[in-house]
């Protein structure tokens, strides 16, 4: 994707189904309404109409812009990055279903997931790194 996304400012909440096509976009990178059209309905049968109306709406909540283009149509690109949306729903989750106890949002997570040995490592690596973040 040609430059940075900008930084996230509280924009409106995304329902489930502008997730998804968020989620295409974000894959996609910078993409015409047809192309997104297009992997959208690899995943999930919806009609095009439906699609361009997400979009649109996606562009009026501001995690879209138009991209100028020689093309007949124009393109789209995200304006705020995957990541920045992850960490936003998960301080979210975090503060409402767990009254932010990372404790509890951890043995959440265990109990669903098993990780890996090399993903345990990770796991100790980063609370390691934290730690000696607070001794600092």
């Amino acid at each position: 994707m040609a430059g940075k996304p900008k930084k996230e400012t509280r924009l409106p909440e995304l329902s489930r189904l502008e997730l998804d096509v968020m989620d295409v976009v974000w894959t996609l990178g910078e993409c015409s309404s047809a192309e997104v059209i297009a992997s959208y309905q690899e995943r999930r049968p919806l009609a095009p109409t439906t699609i361009r109306t997400v979009l649109a709406n996606l562009r009026k909540k501001g995690y879209l812009q138009p991209v100028p283009t020689v093309e007949r149509g124009f393109r789209l690109k995200a304006t705020v990055s995957r990541e920045s949306i992850a960490r936003r729903s998960m301080r979210d989750v975090f503060q409402n279903l767990f009254q932010g106890s990372l404790r509890q949002a951890i043995a959440c997570l265990l109990s669903e997931e098993q990780p890996s040995d090399e993903e345990m490592e990770e796991i100790r690596q980063i609370l390691a790194s934290q730690s000696s973040k607070k001794k600092r």
